[in-house]
């Protein structure tokens, strides 16, 4: 048994490594209402999550400081929503997004949501 061990080891330290980072992922549920926010950087989504949620986003002063999805739930009317706040999204072609975008983009295409876009009209 132990030369059985020793052999796998190196695949059970990569399981390892996966089940780590699948920890860390946010849970979706595909069957809760779902708002999705969206829009610029630094627009102040993450502080309209945190103050709707009681999720714990963090908010700084500077552009892309939320670099993946965030996942917060809220009750309005007795009704559960789960609310998902997602990194900024630059105005440019679809070809030259980054990774941090890409998760904007994603969920944007997939999530079955209703979406709310944020935008400051004095930044424009």
């Amino acid at each position: 048994m132990c030369t059985v061990i020793r052999r796998i080891g190196p695949s059970l330290t990569y399981l390892e490594q996966i089940r780590q980072h699948m920890a860390r992922l946010p849970s979706i549920d595909p069957n809760t209402r779902t708002i999705l926010i969206c829009g610029y950087p630094n627009v102040g989504k993450s502080s309209f999550i945190n103050k709707i949620t009681r999720a714990d986003v963090d908010v700084q002063p500077y552009a892309f400081t939320t670099k993946s999805l965030f996942v917060g739930h809220t009750n309005y009317k007795y009704l559960r929503y789960e609310v998902i706040d997602t990194p900024g999204i630059l105005d440019r072609p679809f070809e030259d997004p980054n990774i941090i975008e890409m998760c904007s983009i994603t969920a944007l295409s997939y999530l079955r949501a209703a979406v709310l876009f944020f935008l400051d009209i004095f930044g424009l």
